[in-house]
């Protein structure tokens, strides 16, 4: 009987584990294995073993900067991600529940839509004769139109719509978590909204944002199509550069060991959320 109870949940993640081991676990494998490999000549590579790969990320200029460049665009969609996914799913729990289908119903759109489809949208919005130069126009905030398309901002702002909806639901779960008879009783006690949300959401939720951050930060930072399309030719993030010495380069170790510092830092972000995470448990406790 002990036995069957230990194993019963093993046996119920089984079907998840193995499309994980099979579609994840292996190809990373062979990508960790393929960053070893010689690239002696003009060919993909040559099986062999060598860190050479590794060593030169370290004194690669271009390459530092395009981790300082990911990173920084990655924390800031970040950011601008959780405070407004937060400003959401705080508006969806205060609503009474026939606005609450409508308003997950709208979340949910973005991710009805390709990421192909919702790049040539933003196309279409940020050009000179775009959507938002001729609001701006219209709406005489500026006398001539203006053009954000190929900039830092336009790849920002992909950023953050392809993120959001991943963050809303996470904060929109914690929020149905809390009871909301606790803002009612902060009201009897004659408490400020502001005095409400800093020391009672906010502490409840406090957990729920970080998770959100680092759901954004994952998906933000391993992204490539958006910065590549919505930004700057001068943005290099290391997705470009993967997507460079994978296909432009033909150089397959080298682009193994970039995806191989990006999957590692990605591990590292989530064990340190993890640590976080139950550390403010056992505080708690």
């Amino acid at each position: 009987m002990r036995t069957r109870d230990r194993l019963a949940p093993w046996l119920l993640m089984a079907p998840a584990l193995s499309i994980a081991v099979v579609f994840f676990g292996l190809p990373t494998l062979f990508m960790a294995r393929m960053s070893f490999n010689l690239r002696p000549d003009e060919r993909l590579y040559v099986p062999g073993f060598t860190f050479e790969h590794y060593a030169g990320l370290i004194s690669d200029p271009l390459f530092l900067a395009a981790i300082w460049t990911t990173v920084r665009l990655a924390v800031m969609a970040s950011l601008c991600t959780v405070l407004l996914g937060y400003g959401f799913a705080l508006l969806v729990w205060l609503k009474p529940a026939r606005w609450r289908l409508g308003f997950i119903a709208l979340a949910v759109c973005p991710l009805l839509i390709s990421e192909i489809s919702v790049i040539f949208g933003w196309w279409m919005f940020f050009p000179r004769n775009g959507l938002l130069s001729f609001a701006l126009v219209s709406s005489h905030l500026i006398d001539d139109k203006i053009s954000l398309l190929y900039t830092e901002f336009a790849a920002f702002v992909g950023l953050v719509y392809l993120s959001l909806p991943f963050c809303f639901f996470i904060l929109l779960s914690v929020f149905d978590g809390i009871d909301k008879s606790l803002l009612e009783a902060s009201a009897d006690l004659c408490a400020r909204p502001l005095t409400t949300a800093r020391e009672i959401l906010l502490p409840l939720t406090r957990t729920g944002l970080v998770v959100a951050f680092a759901q954004s930060f994952i998906w933000t930072i391993g992204s490539y199509a958006t910065p590549s399309a919505l930004g700057p030719d001068t943005l290099w993030t290391i997705g470009y550069l993967i997507q460079e010495q994978m296909l432009g380069k033909h150089n397959w170790p080298k682009a193994a060991a970039f995806s191989m510092v990006l999957t590692a830092g990605v591990a590292l972000l989530m064990v340190l959320m993890r640590r976080l995470m139950a550390q403010r448990k056992a505080f708690h406790a």
